[in-house]
């Protein structure tokens, strides 16, 4: 898949109908700033024909009419706020689920994220990048007051209109040239703070971790580096944002400035009537800030653009899998339903045993369940599966497919907010978790010391235990009624005598599993055991 930035603002802006609603919205906005810039003109109709002929009628008739304008640029306003809510919100949400369908897509990304940097990337980048809608909206909302405000003071003096578009253009053209390094810098300050949270993120998940082995102070220590890092880059955007809108603010006051002097001239001069000088006046003022605005239009969309080229490169980075292939039919033993090679040996797993993996080391084990869990790119001929009869290289087949017929856990479990019985089930599944695979992963006490299986378990599972986790990890991957279950030192955090229980539970169940572990107890239970060897070159059956 390959987006652009540019693509990214069309789904942000125009996706799933909200191109029109994105039409109406800025057509009211559009109303709005024409209202606005009524009112001034409205106020000098009101004194020449009411208030200086001393005419109640023409008076009532003209607050009339002013309250009328009012009553349209509230309306207005408050109708496009909420298209514009509407239109945010939606986008942002189709810029959230294509930056998480990328991130977790079946076949991987070749580039990892920590869970700090997926956090900023769902959030900070994607919130600038929906923002858009409100600058299109509002840019040509300004642009239609500008020019509303230009045709007004056209029939009252003609220099007045060409001093507003000139300002305009050489507004637009000096902030242009201003605003050149704020892209640059807008992208450090971004990717300096996406590097903060996310060493802040990851020292939070593992706090406990960190006390326990004494590291607290190296952790704080790369906090303030990657803190300060951000502050730094953060500093100098905020400086050059500042000096770009000073400058805005600089020029707009000198068009303020240069027509108010020449309504005056020209009232003093008789060209123009004293409602004309409160109208040329009020739409200068009016102006003053459209201008403004209208100045800042490129850093707006610069700090857009940054955060639209961030997700670019995360959706569009390569697979760290390749395609399905379509290779033939391998030759394995019959009765083997998984065939994998480590090094130069090769291991078929037989349909319901409970096969145990000696690895060399912990890296061997991590790099062993990553391989047999389809989440690192493999040769071929490395692992095969059995389906219908026929074993099918792991290359040919699709992530999902392979993912269903073999579950993998990793070593280290993960738990997201909900209950226990989603984190057993799944938030698919209504019904109690099976009492059975329950005493198997020996998580029944958990239940009752939790409070049952609605309890939440809080964020990351932080209310539960490391024990209780992995037993919940154990649960949830024997639910998953898959072919064959892989296990990767699935006892390392629970007391010995729950080991006992689990490896026992886990020899009488008739599920096709291997465990990589290097526990005693667990090897035990085994049917067979593979010791992988130092280097994963010797291969012995125990």
């Amino acid at each position: 898949m390959s987006v652009t930035p540019r693509q990214l603002f069309g789904i942000a802006l125009s996706a799933e109908r909200r191109g029109l609603a994105l039409t109406a919205a800025t057509a009211l906005l559009v109303t709005h700033s024409l209202m606005e810039a009524a009112v001034p003109v409205v106020i000098g109709l009101t004194i020449d024909h009411a208030v200086l002929p001393a005419d109640p009628a023409a008076l009532g008739l003209w607050l009339g009419v002013l309250l009328a304008v009012f009553l349209v640029l509230t309306t207005s306003y408050q109708s496009a706020s909420r298209l514009m809510v509407s239109i945010y919100g939606y986008g942002e949400q189709a810029l959230r689920h294509l930056a998480l369908s990328r991130m977790l897509r079946p076949r991987l990304s070749r580039d990892a994220l920590s869970p700090g940097e997926a956090l900023t990337f769902v959030t900070s980048d994607t919130y600038r990048v929906a923002g858009v809608a409100w600058s299109v909206a509002q840019q040509c909302a300004t642009i239609a007051a500008i020019g509303g405000s230009a045709l007004a003071m056209l029939v009252i003096s003609p220099v007045a209109t060409l001093v507003v578009f000139a300002s305009t253009i050489a507004m637009m053209l000096v902030m242009r040239a201003v605003s050149r390094p704020l892209e640059r810098r807008g992208l450090i300050e971004q990717r300096a703070a996406t590097e903060a949270g996310a060493v802040a993120a990851d020292f939070m998940s593992g706090f406990r971790v960190l006390v326990g082995i004494g590291a607290r102070g190296e952790a704080v220590r790369r906090y303030v580096t990657a803190s300060d890092r951000s502050r730094i880059a953060a500093t100098a955007a905020g400086r050059s944002l500042a000096s770009y809108e000073a400058v805005a603010a600089i020029l707009a006051a000198l068009t303020t400035a240069g027509l108010a002097g020449i309504s005056a001239w020209f009232a003093t001069d008789g060209q123009i009537s004293v409602g004309e000088l409160v109208t040329v006046l009020g739409l200068a003022q009016f102006v003053s800030g459209s201008l403004s605005f209208a100045g800042s239009f490129p850093s707006n969309w610069i700090h857009k653009f940054a955060s639209a080229r961030r997700l670019a490169d995360l959706i569009n980075a390569e697979d760290l899998l390749d395609e399905p292939g379509t290779g033939a039919a391998v030759d394995r033993p019959s009765d083997a339903v998984l065939s994998f090679r480590w090094g130069q040996n090769r291991v078929d797993v037989r349909q319901g045993e409970f096969l145990g993996i000696r690895p060399a080391d912990s890296e061997s084990a991590r790099a062993l369940s990553r391989m047999l869990g389809m989440r690192a790119p493999v040769d071929r001929d490395a692992v095969s599966i059995s389906i219908d009869g026929t074993h099918r290289d792991m290359r040919d087949l699709d992530p999902l497919d392979y993912r269903r017929r073999v579950v993998s856990m990793p070593h280290r479990q993960t738990l997201v907010s909900g209950t226990l019985r989603e984190a057993v089930s799944g938030p698919a599944l209504d019904a109690a978790p099976l009492p059975h695979l329950v005493d198997i992963a020996a998580l029944s006490d958990t239940v009752t010391q939790v409070g049952g299986w609605d309890a939440q378990v809080g964020e990351a599972g932080r209310r539960l235990s490391g024990g209780q986790r992995q037993r919940i990890g154990l649960a949830r991957g024997l639910h998953a009624s898959a072919e064959v279950l892989v296990l990767d030192e699935p006892t390392s955090a629970v007391d010995a005598i729950t080991e006992s229980h689990i490896a026992a539970s886990l020899a009488r169940q008739r599920t096709t599993t291997i465990v990589i572990t290097t526990s005693p107890v667990l090897l035990a239970a085994c049917d067979r055991v593979i010791d992988l060897g130092a280097q994963g070159s010797e291969l012995s059956d125990g």
